[in-house]
């Protein structure tokens, strides 16, 4: 018979590895439900931007804004609108021109143009810091090659000099 204490370490470990299994397992499930919801969501933008994009082809040279004023284009400055299927690998990517986002922003169809982006390209939001909060390595060079520059040639940017101002008055 072995000993209770090599028994309950036993069981320990094994328990240890089951909930390993199950977190890893409701990890994958999270996720899985996480980019199901944001295919939708990409799906539904591209479907709004679409129809968007077909009426405003049936009139390509008026484009009228809240106060119904239309912007006449000549007739060789009128492009056709619309969503730009990416030419690459990723065929489910797409991507929205500039002026199509921002019809679909005075009409209320989105609310911000970089986040409809964001949502089309699919791209996360790069950490601005660390979790620690602290500054990110890259920014760090960047800043202290900064600083050197400024110590050598004495240019100090403006928005340095505005701060500097901003606390002597």
């Amino acid at each position: 018979m072995p000993k209770k204490r090599t028994v309950r370490k036993d069981n320990l470990l094994k328990k240890l590895i089951e909930d390993e299994k199950d977190a890893e397992k409701k990890a994958q499930e999270k996720k899985k439900r996480k980019q199901e919801f944001q295919q939708e969501r990409r799906d539904d933008l591209v479907k709004k931007l679409e129809e968007l994009a077909k009426t405003m082809e049936q009139n390509p040279g008026q484009v009228a804004d809240k106060s119904g004023d239309v912007d006449m284009r000549g007739p060789n400055k009128a492009k056709k609108g619309g969503v730009i299927k990416k030419i690459g690998k990723d065929k489910t990517k797409a991507r929205a021109n500039r002026t199509l986002l921002k019809v679909a922003k005075e009409r209320g169809i989105i609310h911000d143009e970089e986040l409809a982006k964001r949502l089309l390209s699919g791209k996360k939001i790069k950490n601005t810091c660390k979790p620690d909060g602290g500054e990110l390595k890259r920014d760090k060079l960047l800043r202290k090659a900064r600083e050197k520059r400024e110590r050598r040639t004495g240019v100090v940017r403006e928005e340095e000099e505005d701060e500097d101002d901003g606390a002597s008055e």
